[in-house]
């Protein structure tokens, strides 16, 4: 009977450390060790991906990653999956140094921007649970913050959401915090799925001409007390 009284209280020690070691969060990547080693290049565009990815260094001691393209497009990324009711808060950061000309990401023929971030979600009314449905928050060049945009290519599957606009804030460093599991069902109607992969991007293909884009800090969290993240 005493031994049966101490296997039931280290059983309950047991179940209490559980609880109160929360599960860390999927992921967070500030690339101040260069580029991670599970992080590829991840196909989201309708081209062949061609550009430049590297990270570099800024006065100050800071790592972050780049992406260039001279008529092309280029995404790189990491398949990273996670219950986005669990953990619905993204954050990152994101500075643009050079934009796409007379760019339009409404249509084919302008369907470039400076700077995106795909979310890639599983389709949970699926069997197979396959990758079906994509956010892309969006660094656009014309239209207005707050705007979806259907992507031109997969207007069904595919939205875009603005969350900067314009030349204005170039150069500088700009942080963003959305909630994915409000976007998604304001983009689509329904609640998403699993999140497979995340991944950054820029593109110049359809106007012909050349981005600079860098990314980091990128966040994945927990919900927060509050009103949601935009």
């Amino acid at each position: 009977m005493r031994y049966s009284a101490v296997a039931i209280s280290i059983l309950a020690i047991c179940l209490l450390s559980a609880v109160s070691s929360p599960t860390p969060p999927p992921l967070q990547e500030d690339f101040e060790h260069g580029i991670p080693p599970d992080w590829t290049v991840e196909h989201m565009g309708p081209q062949k991906d061609q550009g430049h990815v590297e990270t570099d260094l800024e006065q100050g001691g800071n790592h972050f990653l780049r992406i260039h393209t001279d008529g092309t497009f280029y995404s790189f990324g990491i398949d990273t999956p996670f219950d986005p009711e669990r953990y619905p808060v993204l954050k990152w950061r994101w500075r643009v140094d050079r934009m796409p000309s007379n760019a339009d990401i409404s249509v084919r023929q302008g369907d470039d921007a400076a700077a995106r971030l795909y979310v890639v979600f599983r389709d949970a009314h699926s069997a197979d649970h396959s990758p079906h449905r994509r956010l892309e928050y969006v660094w656009d060049t014309n239209h207005p913050a707050g705007a979806i945009i259907p992507d031109p290519y997969s207007p069904d599957t595919v939205k875009a959401i603005v969350l900067e606009s314009g030349s204005t804030k170039a150069g500088q460093w700009v942080r963003e915090e959305v909630n994915l599991v409000a976007d998604f069902q304001r983009a689509f109607g329904i609640a998403p799925g699993w999140v497979k992969t995340i991944a950054f991007a820029s593109d110049s293909e359809e106007t012909h001409s050349a981005t600079v884009s860098d990314f980091d800090d990128l966040q994945i969290n927990a919900a927060a007390s509050g009103p949601h993240p935009r």
